[in-house]
């Protein structure tokens, strides 16, 4: 009985791949699907134009100098007292906003420290993309 399951199963991998229990009406192939609206693209969609352009800009585009920018962070009026805390403290856990600072900033501040004499800066994030995009904004401030 195994066996007759497994003979029944096409072996035809150039076959498109039809749902054994489609609700009514509800059987499409991919190559149909991508057909659709296909003859009114006209071009790139407009996220891919900016990602290709050479003037891609990171976050929120802004007209302000980098410096105004770094003022205008919250995290920027306890500059001083985490410079302190952040010398005086093996162990330091910084709760905020999103976008208020804490790693673009936290990580220049360690810096300003003169803690890249003792050794290098890590900071982490959770996804590859959020990586690079914090790493090529630290280098741009």
């Amino acid at each position: 009985q195994a066996n007759q399951l497994i003979d029944s199963i096409p072996k035809d991998l150039n076959r498109p791949w039809e749902d054994p229990l489609p609700e009514a009406g509800e059987r499409h192939f991919a190559m149909e699907l991508r057909s659709i609206n296909m003859s009114s693209f006209d071009g790139a969609p407009e996220w891919k134009q900016k990602a290709e352009s050479k003037t891609l800009s990171y976050g929120i585009i802004s007209n302000k100098s980098i410096k105004d920018q770094r003022e205008s962070l919250p995290i920027y009026k306890l500059k001083p007292e985490l410079i302190r805390a952040i010398t005086e403290n093996q162990v330091l856990v910084v709760i905020g906003e999103t976008g208020s600072g804490k790693t673009t900033q936290m990580t220049q501040y360690m810096a300003e420290v003169g803690l890249t004499k003792k050794g290098m800066i890590g900071c982490t994030q959770p996804r590859r993309v959020a990586a690079v995009s914090v790493a090529k904004r630290v280098a741009e401030e």
